[in-house]
C-alpha cells in the first residue's frame, strides 16, 4: 500500500490562500465596525435633534401663558405649560440662547423663572443644554395670536422652520 501525502508546495499554497481569505475577512469586519460607529453617531445626532424639537413643540403647544421677547438673532421664551420633562405639574419653562457656545438651553421649574437666576432659585430649576452652536433662534407670534412660527439655524445644519397652530 502506497501512502500519499501532501507535498510541501501544496501546503504552502493552502497557507497562502488561507492568509488571503483571513486578510479579506478581517478587513471587511473592520470596515463594517467603522460604518456601524458612523451610523450610530448620525442616528444619535438625529434622535437628539428630534427630541429637542419635539420638546420645544410640546412646550409651546401645551402652554397656557406664553411670553416671547425677541432681539436681533435670539428669542427668550417664558411660558407656563402642561408639558414637563421632570414630572412637575404645570411647570414654568424658559427657552433661551447662552452667549457661551451659542447654546440653546431649556429651564424648567415649579416656581416662576426670573432671568438671571439667583443662587437661591438655582436649587429649584432644571437646566438642560439642548443644542450648541446656534446661529439663530427666533420665535414669533402671529398677529391673530393663533399660530407661532419657530425658526432655528444651527451651525453646519439645515435651518429648521415650523409653525405651531394654537386653537
Amino acid at each position: 500500500m502506497i501512502k500519499r501525502g501532501f507535498t510541501l508546495i501544496e501546503i504552502l499554497v493552502s497557507i497562502v490562500l488561507l492568509g488571503l481569505i483571513s486578510l479579506f475577512v478581517s478587513s471587511t469586519i473592520y470596515q463594517t465596525k467603522n460604518n456601524n460607529k458612523l451610523f450610530k453617531n448620525e442616528v444619535l445626532k438625529g434622535t437628539k435633534r428630534e427630541s429637542f424639537l419635539d420638546t420645544l413643540y410640546k412646550d409651546i403647544l401645551l402652554s397656557t401663558d406664553l411670553n416671547i421677547s425677541n432681539n436681533k438673532n435670539y428669542t427668550i421664551i417664558k411660558l407656563l405649560s402642561n408639558n414637563s420633562v421632570y414630572g412637575i405639574s404645570h411647570p414654568y419653562i424658559s427657552w433661551l440662547v447662552l452667549k457661551q457656545n451659542n447654546t440653546i438651553i431649556r429651564l424648567e421649574s415649579a416656581k416662576k423663572i426670573v432671568i438671571p437666576i439667583s443662587e437661591n432659585m438655582q436649587k429649584f430649576v432644571y437646566i438642560d443644554a439642548v443644542q450648541k452652536n446656534c446661529k439663530f433662534f427666533q420665535v414669533s407670534l402671529s398677529k391673530d395670536k393663533k399660530s407661532i412660527l419657530v425658526f432655528i439655524k444651527i451651525k453646519k445644519q439645515k435651518p429648521i422652520i415650523y409653525e405651531i397652530n394654537k386653537l
